[in-house]
């Protein structure tokens, strides 16, 4: 790998990347964003084989598209919109159904120290992360991505490809049953 791009931001190694063709200016994105993918794909499968199969064939698909990528936009997001989508498309074969994590001795896989990005693991969900598991879909990735990534609304509407008011909608709503399901518990 070529050591001194390690700093360089996403844009450039990418530009890098599609002028040369030479992998070692992908590297560094793997590394960053490797666990970060990881977290989100755990997150909606709750396997860590499968999470770990989609992240790699995320990446392949990252790699070989990276064309289509927009320079200026964000690497990060366009690259777990691929993680998101691969997600669905294994619960789609598999017709499995969506979980969080529910380890047995309650501590979360988000509080290890070495998967932190960005205030990650900022949220304990303790009891909350139960609950999550009673909601729908729908209300569990708004969930994730609003309290959990501390994503703003406009991204999230953006990443899931809906309106504002249903973004409102879904969270109220998450917030709502959570909520109850914390009160019955």
């Amino acid at each position: 790998m070529i050591k001194q791009n390690e700093g360089e931001d996403d844009d450039a190694l990418i530009k890098k990347y599609i002028a040369t063709g030479k992998s070692d200016y992908f590297e560094p994105l793997v590394e960053r964003y490797e666990k970060y993918a990881y977290i989100y794909a755990f997150s909606l499968l709750n396997n860590e084989f499968d999470a770990q199969d989609v992240v790699a064939e995320s990446f392949l698909k990252a790699f070989t598209k990276i064309k289509q990528y927009r320079l200026d936009s964000s690497f990060k997001n366009w690259f777990l919109k691929i993680v998101h989508n691969t997600c669905f498309d294994l619960l789609r074969k598999n017709k499995k159904m969506v979980y969080l994590d529910d380890l047995e001795n309650g501590e979360s896989l988000y509080k290890d120290d070495a998967l932190c990005y960005n205030n990650i693991d900022a949220l304990d969900f303790g009891e909350v992360q139960k609950s999550l598991d009673l909601l729908p879909h729908e209300l569990k990735v708004v969930v994730i991505l609003r309290y959990y990534y501390d994503w703003e609304y406009k991204t999230i509407c953006e990443f899931l490809k809906i309106p504002m008011g249903t973004l409102s909608s879904r969270l109220n709503r998450a917030c709502k049953k959570l909520k109850n399901y914390i009160k019955e518990g």
